[in-house]
């Protein structure tokens, strides 16, 4: 069979009617306004844990920040979110806040998202790779497998990467698609994520030549302000403390130079079609929040689906609707900000 055919049959694996009738729903539910929703989402965020080797200092697990609970997700509960939510997912991102490939349960819970007819993608700084590892997320047949490395050269990765080790990851990804050509592992996708800053936005080029070379793509991000706070706060609060990690260049930065957020969409969707769930249970309103002090409800107490459906959740849709007064949630607080999603 050619490979683009293999390729689409295992895309279409994660696909059901009651999946492709949920998209739909997920695009009407905002525009019809309705705040109680019959459905489930179909992508969700799974944190694989919030503790990491590195130190990046825009990320509170890299600053050391204690306001959430340390922790591993266990297999146990990765099963039960989706005995919960799997005929509803398409898509997991299992990770968020820490290091995917330090849970040792990692491969094994990837088998069981692709058992249950659920993708698997996982971002990674690669440096704790292993050959066993490299195998074990391939034939598990991870959809993508994204590579934090912001820089093209040791001196710029390390500025931002704090512990990591340049010359590791890219033996790293070198081992890694080694191990996908001898594997025959063609469905997955391994991407470099290259965030722009302002110390490295002059190696883009370099790092597109570097990528062809080790034959991965490349994904440029745009820099944020610190990613902990960034939506208990505004704009200009942010840029005050953070602008000078923003590049020059207005292609790769988020913000405008009068520090207004650059964002696209008038209105954030994300509670209609989207949610994270951290290690230890607790269901937030979207990956950019980090404690579970802010959380909705936790799939150890309540259903997933009560709680998509309480009075917090209701009140934040309501809110972004602008539909009369409602109680204080994070997405309340998120919009007082101004903190658009794209």
């Amino acid at each position: 069979m050619p490979e683009r055919l293999r390729i689409l049959r295992e895309e279409l694996r994660f696909l059901s009617l009651r999946k492709l009738c949920n998209l739909a729903m997920e695009q009407l539910a905002p525009r019809l306004g309705l705040t109680r929703l019959p459905y489930g989402p179909t992508k969700i965020t799974v944190e694989s844990g919030n503790v990491c080797n590195l130190r990046c200092p825009l990320c509170p697990t890299g600053q050391g920040d204690q306001s959430a609970i340390k922790g591993l997700l266990p297999y146990e509960t990765f099963e039960q979110i989706l005995d919960q939510l799997g005929k509803d997912l398409i898509t997991i991102r299992l990770y968020n806040w820490g290091e995917p490939l330090l849970n040792k349960n990692l491969v094994r819970m990837c088998k069981l998202a692709y058992r249950r007819r659920v993708a698997i993608k996982i971002s990674s700084h690669l440096n704790d790779l292993t050959p066993e590892l490299a195998e074990g997320v391939l034939r598990a047949k991870v959809k993508k497998i994204y590579i934090s490395a912001d820089g093209a050269t040791p001196e710029s990765y390390a500025i931002y990467r704090k512990g990591g080790d340049f010359h590791k990851v890219m033996e790293n990804i070198r081992m890694l698609v080694a191990k996908k050509r001898e594997l025959g592992a063609s469905f997955t996708r391994v991407i470099w994520l290259f965030h722009v800053f302002r110390h490295n936005e002059h190696e883009v080029a370099i790092a597109r030549e570097l990528a062809e070379e080790l034959g991965v793509s490349l994904q440029l991000n745009v820099a944020r302000t610190d990613m902990g706070k960034e939506i208990f706060e505004t704009a200009q609060e942010a840029l005050v403390r953070d602008g000078d990690w923003l590049p020059t260049s207005d292609e790769h930065c988020a913000y405008d130079r009068e520090g207004e957020s650059a964002q696209r969409e008038p209105m954030c969707h994300l509670p209609w079609k989207d949610t994270a769930i951290n290690w230890e249970g607790s269901v937030l309103a979207c990956c950019s929040v980090y404690s579970e002090k802010h959380a909705y409800g936790n799939i150890h107490d309540h259903s997933f689906r009560e709680i998509w459906n309480n009075p917090l959740y209701l009140d934040a849709r309501r809110e972004i609707l602008g539909k009369g007064e409602t109680r204080e949630t994070i997405c309340k607080g998120c919009k007082r900000n101004g903190y658009l999603f794209a």
